[in-house]
C-alpha cells in the first residue's frame, strides 16, 4: 500500500487562488469517493481541491456530495480524478480493543507566505477503547474509538487502518484529554495551608468517528 495515493490533504482556494490547508481526506471505494470530517470543510464558502504527494502539478477540484454533520462526516467527490488505490471500508462494527491501527495524515503541513509545504506523517498504534460519548459528540460518539496517540492539528479527517487489512476502521475527529493521575498533578500550598497554584499534566488522545456511520451515508449514493 502506498498511502499518498489514496490519502490527500484538502485545500481550500480563496478569491486571491490561495490555498488554505484544511485537513486531510481519503479516497474509498471505487467511484471514488473522498471522505472527511465535515468540520474539515464546514466554514470554507469558496472552493475545495486536492493533489497528491507524488504528483503537484495536478490540482482536483473537489465537489462536496453529502455530508451528516451529526457524525461529523462529509462526502466529496474528485471529477476527473484517477485514483490508482481506494481504501477499502471495514464491514464489521465490532473492533477488538488493542487491534494494532495505522494512520496517514497531513497535520504537520506548513503555510509560509503563499507556499504550503506538505509533510505527511504515518501513525502507529492501537484503538484502546470503543465509547458512547453521544452526550458530547451526538451521533458521531456513538461507538467513537479511542486511539492510542493524539491527533495534531490537520489531522482531522485522515483514516484509521487496520495495520493488516488496511481497511478503513475510522475517521478522526476530535482529542479527548485524561489527567495524569496521581503523580502528575502538584498542588502548591501557601504557609496557610490555602492552595497556591495546582500544575495539571493532560495526556491527549486522538477520536475517530465509527467507519459504520459512514457506510450509511455512502449507501445513499450507490
Amino acid at each position: 500500500m502506498k498511502p499518498d495515493e489514496s490519502i490527500v490533504p484538502v485545500f481550500g482556494i480563496d478569491d486571491n487562488n490561495i490555498k488554505h490547508f484544511l485537513g486531510t481526506g481519503t479516497f474509498v471505494e471505487q467511484k471514488p469517493f473522498l471522505v472527511t470530517a465535515y468540520h474539515v470543510i464546514k466554514d470554507w464558502t469558496g472552493k475545495f481541491v486536492t493533489v497528491f504527494v507524488h504528483d503537484l502539478q495536478h490540482v482536483y477540484q473537489l465537489n462536496v456530495v453529502i455530508v451528516d454533520p451529526d457524525a461529523d462526516l462529509a462526502v466529496l467527490e474528485a471529477p476527473g480524478c484517477q485514483v490508482s488505490q481506494n481504501i477499502a471500508i471495514a464491514t464489521t462494527d465490532e473492533f477488538l480493543s488493542n487491534q494494532q491501527i495505522v494512520s496517514f495524515e497531513y497535520s504537520t503541513t506548513r503555510t509560509v507566505g503563499k507556499s504550503i509545504h506538505l509533510a505527511p506523517a504515518t501513525c502507529l498504534g492501537n484503538i484502546t477503547r470503543m465509547l458512547n460519548m453521544t452526550d458530547k459528540y451526538g451521533k458521531a460518539g456513538d461507538g467513537i474509538l479511542e486511539l492510542s496517540f493524539p491527533a495534531l492539528r490537520g489531522a482531522s479527517g485522515s483514516p484509521i487502518l487496520s495495520n493488516s487489512e488496511f481497511q478503513l476502521l475510522g475517521i478522526v475527529i476530535a482529542n479527548v484529554e485524561y489527567h495524569l493521575l496521581p503523580t502528575q498533578i502538584e498542588s502548591v500550598l501557601d504557609e496557610k495551608n490555602q492552595l497556591l497554584e495546582e500544575r495539571k499534566y493532560l495526556l491527549p488522545q486522538a477520536l475517530a468517528v465509527h467507519v459504520k456511520h459512514l457506510r450509511g451515508m455512502l449507501a445513499k449514493l450507490r
